[in-house]
């Protein structure tokens, strides 16, 4: 039996999961999207859950993806939002539809007790026809009444709605999913069925449901004695200058933590730690076994080796920096500031193609391209996915790099400095506005709804913070083996000097750089800062420090990142993105090359 969890976003969804499940789930991405499901089991029953939407009409990929997860549920657990009853009771009209089995939990209803809420959960339930149980997940309270009630027999789905009788011969041997997604109009189907219903049907179906959802709101729930907190809070967050002062504040203390402390001083210490226990240990057992310098040995226990150097990267570089972006992610997202930030400057990135929610991955990029191409996820849209990748690959470097860059430039004078940040910063805003001409489509509108400010609750905070940080090194580690054993072989066998000696003609004659710089940009693609390091510790004129830098910054990003880039775009788009940095960063670094004070 498949019992498949369905709510708003932001509703708690993720806690209830966890709570039925033992907190054990396997989380993975919906065959041909971005978008993840978890699923865990309860005894012998299947639970998954879905992605936070708003309704079943297919306008958005995570709505895409909860379609057809309910199609094959068994019983569907529709989670709501207590404090937000007025709003969530839409998708319970429209899971209702269904005709499937259906369970309503009132979830946060400790924040309903503390705010004096009236909300008559009986009530409720006998005008919906259908089990609504109180509940507060975080606190635990309502779930083994829950677990009962979802281990039971003898479940009985709602009453069938009045208006498949209605509906044309030709719709009605369709499953309950399609014959709601034809009543509304959904362009696939109605595409695959040849015939729609009456031209506005879409509206009247959202009309009646949304006045149905008010008048029970109206009945059984009313909002009495609510703290003014968390609105004089908002009228700041809100506010477009008072606003901007705390996203200035809050994405340099992001910077700080996850692009210096954790970035440069956590990850420099965790490095430093396994390879000095973990690189001679593995090299002083592999030696019982292989011969050292044979082959096989370097292979495993080389420069880039699979046993030495992928556990470095992975443990020492990535797993600091993913656990404490998504730590930050999870606090953002569990106080309910995250949607108010994409939604202040959702007019900014407009501009570029995306919308409010590009704020994370973008700026996270100066932390880890890496990371942040794979945050991308949160966005929308393919299109606005797209737009931010590029954004990421072609212009924004990492913290490593940066700091590199930084001392680079530091004993050249601000002038130097400066060109250097106007040249990435016209290529980010002018690449950003050429995108979003050329690429099919307009920006996705940013609907959200915004949640309740709360502190965030430890226990939510560490669920999702080793949810998300399981999901990654699943998918991640196959890659950096993957990259490994290509640049590793590539040593061994001579193609990676051969492919320096080959770009020796372009540093000299368009760049201007001597020719050994081309080991910096090979270098650079294994790690952006081992190819800037290359570039510090050569012997160059100031004009000449200036290209490389920028030149470098606009390169292709570092082995991880592309094999993420490939992971989320394609191997054809993939391929288009990363050859493009490469034009980008050669164009760019000759006209600097020229221009240069």
């Amino acid at each position: 039996m498949v019992i498949a969890l369905a709510g708003n976003p932001n509703v708690g969804k993720s806690v209830v999961f966890q709570a039925l499940t033992g907190r054990y789930g396997e989380v993975s991405n919906f065959p041909g999207t971005t978008v993840s499901l978890s699923r865990g089991r309860m005894g012998s029953q299947v639970v998954v859950d879905t992605p936070g939407i708003y309704g079943l009409s297919r306008f958005t990929a995570e709505e895409g993806v909860a379609v057809e997860a309910l199609r094959s549920a068994d019983i569907i657990v529709n989670v709501v939002d207590a404090r937000h009853l007025p709003r969530d009771l839409f998708l319970t009209l429209q899971l209702k539809e269904l005709g499937r089995p259906l369970l309503v939990v009132l979830n946060m209803m400790d924040e309903i007790r503390r705010d004096h809420v009236y909300l008559n959960a009986d009530g409720l339930q006998a005008a919906l026809g259908v089990p609504v149980l109180k509940a507060s997940a975080v606190r635990g309270e309502g779930i083994p009444e829950l677990r009962r009630l979802l281990s039971g027999s003898g479940w009985a789905p709602p009453a069938p709605p009045a208006f498949w009788e209605e509906l044309p011969p030709a719709v009605r041997h369709l499953d309950a999913m399609d014959r709601l997604l034809w009543r509304e109009e959904d362009a696939t189907l109605v595409g695959t069925l040849g015939s729609g219903p009456v031209p506005g049907q879409q509206e009247v179906v959202y009309t009646h449901r949304r006045r149905a959802a008010d008048d029970l709101a109206r009945r059984f729930f009313q909002l009495t004695g609510v703290t003014k907190w968390p609105e004089r809070i908002d009228r700041v967050l809100m506010n477009p200058w008072t606003g901007l002062v705390v996203v200035a504040g809050l994405l340099f203390g992001l910077y700080e933590s996850v692009g210096v402390l954790i970035a440069d001083r956590l990850v420099s210490s965790a490095e430093l730690a396994l390879q000095s226990t973990w690189v001679p240990a593995v090299e002083t057992t592999l030696a019982h076994v292989v011969t050292p310098g044979s082959f096989i040995f370097r292979l495993l226990a080389g420069e880039y080796g699979l046993l030495t150097n992928t556990v470095t990267y992975l443990l020492g570089l990535l797993l600091p920096l993913v656990t404490g972006f998504y730590l930050l992610l999870a606090v953002l997202e569990d106080s309910g500031y995250l949607p108010r930030l994409a939604t202040l400057l959702d007019g900014w990135f407009l501009r570029l193609g995306l919308n409010g929610r590009a704020v994370i991955p973008l700026v996270l990029g100066f932390g880890c391209v890496t990371m942040a191409t794979l945050t991308t996820r949160i966005l929308s849209g393919e299109r606005e996915r797209k737009i931010a990748t590029v954004l990421l690959a072609w212009t924004i470097p990492c913290s490593a790099q940066m700091g590199v860059i930084t001392g680079l430039l530091a004993g050249l004078g601000s002038t130097y400095a400066v060109v250097f940040a106007l040249t990435v910063l016209t290529l980010f805003v002018g690449v950003g506005t050429v995108l979003d001409r050329t690429l099919a489509g307009d920006p996705v509108p940013l609907l959200l709804d915004l949640p309740p400010l709360r502190l965030p609750r430890p226990i939510n905070v560490f669920h999702k913070t080793r949810q998300q940080v399981t999901g990654f090194l699943r998918e991640a580690a196959p890659l950096f083996l993957l990259g490994n054993l290509v640049i590793e072989s590539g040593k061994l066998t001579g193609w990676l000097g051969w492919l320096e000696r080959a770009l020796s003609p372009l540093m000299t004659v368009w760049l201007r750089l001597p020719a050994g710089a081309a080991s910096a940009f090979i270098l650079g693609f294994i790690r952006r800062d081992f190819g800037t390091v290359a570039l510090y510790q050569a012997d160059l004129a100031p004009h000449q420090i200036l290209t490389g830098a920028v030149t470098l910054t606009l390169f292709v990003p570092c082995m991880a990142s592309t094999l993420v880039l490939f992971r989320e775009q394609g191997v054809k788009s993939g391929l288009g993105i990363w050859l493009g940095s490469i034009a980008l960063a050669l164009l760019t670094g000759g006209m600097v090359a020229r221009l240069a004070p």
